[in-house]
């Protein structure tokens, strides 16, 4: 799955948890309204979005990709994969693998 975020004056992981928060927002203004695989788009979505919080080691990521520090307006596209070490991360024609917490 893909997720955009767009970096705008703020960071990846501020981003991230506005994707977050807005992709909770919406599962719940539209249950009754979206269809069963819709909504369990949104749910992994979600589910990715949380894993990324938590897991990623986002000071390192932003310490070794400046451009991921919010201080241009930049959108980044979240790859997910199965396996957590083949998540990366695209900008402007970069791909740059998602650092983990160890």
């Amino acid at each position: 799955m893909t997720i955009e975020l767009l970096l705008k004056n703020y960071c990846i992981q501020t981003a991230a948890k506005k994707k977050y928060e807005q992709s909770i927002s919406q599962y719940f203004k539209n249950v009754s309204q979206l269809s069963s695989e819709a909504l369990e788009n949104i749910e992994k979505k979600i589910d990715i979005l949380q894993y990324f919080l938590e897991n990623a080691d986002i000071g390192q990521i932003r310490s070794r990709y400046p451009d991921l520090n919010g201080k241009k307006t930049i959108t980044v596209t979240l790859i997910s994969s199965v396996l957590p070490h083949e998540w990366k991360l695209q900008y402007e024609n970069v791909y740059v693998p998602v650092i983990w917490k160890e």
